[in-house]
Formats: structure tokens, sequence, C-alpha cells
């Protein structure tokens, strides 16, 4: 049996009258076959630094919910990532995703009711908290598990896991074989995941397994990209850009070397911290002047192919109306549009500048990828030394000599 309570500006409380008793979508006032996205996350309070991170990524996440449709289900209470969760359904200014929390009665009170004995308050953006008896925060794990699958009723169901430190709960949602999401750099058990210091069934499942790991670092981008590719909804991909843009704006600097690597290959934190001062910076900038060249040449090269079509037309058109003499005007006026713009692309030498950018660009690139390779330094004093070195080869590079 199945009691609902709605809460002065909180979630519409559902109260179970025993642990076992069904779960159903109706009776939650929930849809029925949707997408449900599950939230492992850490319950303690997360730094602020890392929540200032999570954040955007959540708000993302919870865009890119509502526009498929997606259910979320979590643990329900206003504390951790579930209350990070809460600031980012907020700020949603659009429609917001339904999000059903689960909770153990003794553990919790609603919006209405006073802590006692350190009860947690439920998250209040919540749509339904649904309140199982039980005096243990994981009495509540099997009815999580069994609303999710009242709710999926045979659509995906994904698990984003952030920070974290229950592994039972991703035992059971990989066991299913359904796909997981670990957001890296969020501590415990993400980074557990994916760093591989994984034992027993967990380390089994993660293996054979559909997971991704994105870092926290890597932004609201790269996350939605993976929460979109495991909801079966991937972007298509653009085709090579040929013709130029008007008014260009070169894209957002990207690392150069995927901060999850950083998690992955914590002996090469050094050297990537000390490459993404030095040389980065120097890469994108030649980078992007580059592509700026290269839109340029495109450009230049596209008016003077269309100089060059309109004189031909209106030079047909001139010997089909002989004894009309406004033709003659235009293809004359054609060919020395033509002939201008050819002058100034050749001024203007776009394609040797592309070339020369391009050259010194993937030259930084090169030295970046060395510096990463050498050796770790054995003292402090060493690696600034390296550091010193570095700065000297990518002066070097930003302003060597490139015959074209």
């Amino acid at each position: 049996m199945v009691r609902g309570m709605p809460t002065a500006g909180g979630p519409t409380v559902r109260r179970l009258s025993q642990p076992d008793a069904d779960i159903k979508p109706k009776a939650l006032g929930l849809p029925r076959g949707r997408t449900v996205i599950s939230v492992f996350g850490s319950t303690q309070d997360v730094e602020t630094d890392l929540a200032a991170k999570l954040l955007p990524v959540l708000r993302s996440v919870v865009v890119t919910a509502a526009r498929h449709g997606a259910v979320f289900v979590t643990e329900g209470t206003d504390r951790g990532v579930v209350h990070l969760l809460g600031l980012a359904l907020r700020a949603c200014e659009h429609r917001r995703p339904v999000v059903v929390g689960v909770a153990p009665s003794s553990k919790v009170h609603d919006l209405t009711e006073t802590s006692t004995n350190g009860q947690v308050a439920l998250e209040p953006h919540h749509s339904v908290a649904v309140i199982v008896p039980g005096s243990e925060w994981t009495d509540a794990t099997p009815v999580l598990f069994r609303t999710v699958d009242a709710v999926r009723h045979g659509k995906p169901v994904i698990a984003l896991v952030v920070g974290g430190e229950n592994e039972e709960e991703v035992v059971d949602h990989l066991g299913g074989d359904n796909p997981l999401l670990v957001l890296a750099g969020t501590g415990g058990l993400a980074d557990r995941i994916a760093t591989g210091d994984l034992t027993g069934d967990l380390a089994i499942l993660v293996r054979s397994g559909k997971v991704s790991v994105v870092h926290v670092d890597e932004g609201p981008a790269k996350t939605v990209t993976a929460l979109e590719r495991l909801l079966g909804k991937e972007k298509p991909v653009k085709p090579p850009r040929v013709w130029p843009e008007v008014r260009y704006r070169a894209p957002q600097a990207r690392p150069l070397v995927d901060p999850g690597f950083v998690v992955a290959y914590p002996a090469l934190a050094d050297a990537i911290h000390d490459a993404n001062q030095v040389v980065a910076p120097a890469f994108h900038e030649l980078d992007a002047q580059a592509d700026v060249e290269q839109n340029r040449y495109r450009l230049m090269a596209v008016l003077a192919i269309a100089g060059g079509l309109t004189t031909t037309v209106f030079g047909a058109l001139q010997t089909w109306l002989k004894d009309t003499p406004w033709p003659g005007v235009l293809v004359v006026a054609g060919g020395a549009f033509a002939a201008v713009i050819t002058i100034v692309a050749r001024k203007r030498e776009s394609l040797d500048k592309y070339l020369t950018a391009r050259y010194r660009a993937e030259r930084l690139r090169a030295l970046y990828f060395a510096h990463l390779a050498a050796p770790a330094s054995g003292s402090e004093q060493e690696r600034q030394d390296r550091v010193a070195d570095l700065e000297a080869a990518v002066s070097d590079r930003k302003h060597e000599v490139v015959r074209t």
C-alpha cells in the first residue's frame, strides 16, 4: 500500500506501508516506460572547489535529461552530490526532469517535520520521495532498484557515479548489463573505477561492462556527449569544413591531453602540469592563427572562383546578345574583380602564413609529448631546470624560420 502526502515547497511524499510493497508508476504519479538515470554519489559535503566544477556539469546533465524525457532516481536527501543535483535543478530555466528519491523512514524527514535523532532533510527540488520503512540506509536500496525497474519498463537505465562509496549499488547496476557513466576526479568510488583500483565482482563487471569515464575537468560538453552516447542519441558527425566563414571565430582551445590521464597516470601529473603551463598556450596561439589564415585563404579562393565564374557567364551572355553592350561591361567588371582578388591574396600570403603557423604549431605539439615521454625529474631543482629548457625550446619553435 502506498500513502501519498504532498509537502509545501518540496517533493510529494509516498510512504510505503511495507518494504516489499509493489512499486507502480501510477501510484507514484510517474509516467511508465521512461529512460532512467540513477545517481550514485557521495553523501558527505562536497568541497567548495570540487562543487564549483561539478555544478555546471550537473546542470548540463539535468538539461540533457529533460530534453530526452529521462527520470532521475536518487537517494533523495539534501546532502552531498544529491544536494548539488538539487541546485542544478533549481537553476534549470526550462522544463525540469522528473526526479525521484528513495530513502528509509527513520533516516529522513520532509519539509513539514523537524529533524530528530540526526535525521536528514529530503532534497526539496525532487518531484517524488518514496519513503521506505527501515532503520538503515541500505533498507532503501532494494526499493530504489525496484522503482527504477517500474519506471523504465524496458527502457535504458544509466547510472551516474560521482564520488560515492557504495559498491553494492554499482555491482547491482552493472550486473543487469546496464551502462555506467563515471565522473573521475570526484574522489571515492568514481576515481577507483577510473583507475581500475578494484577487486572482486566489481572489478570483473567494470572490465566487461559498458563503462564510460569522463574527468570532471573536461567540463559539461564532454559529459553530455558521453551521456547522449549512452542514451543512444549520438550527435551526427560533422563533415569537414569546406566553405569559409565570413566572420570566423576560433574554437575554444581544447587540452592537448585528456585531463583524465592525470587520474589514470599520476606519475605524469607534474609533467602534464608543466607542459600545460609552458607549451600549451603557445600551441593554442599558433593553432588559432593557422585556422584564421586557412579560413582567409579559403575565402580568397572562393571569391576568385566566383569572379572567374561570373566573367565566364557574362562572356557567354555577350556572345549570345551580340548587339547589347551591357554584358561586355559586366565581363570587364568580373575579370577586374577576379584579378584584384588574386592580387590581394598573393600580397596577403595567407597560404604561406597558414603553412608557417601550422608547421610551428605541430612542432610545439611534438615538443609537448616529448616532454611527457622524458624520464621523470629526480628532484625539484631538476624539474625547474627542465621547465627552463622547455621555455627556451618553445621560444625557438615559435619564431623559427620556415621555408614554404
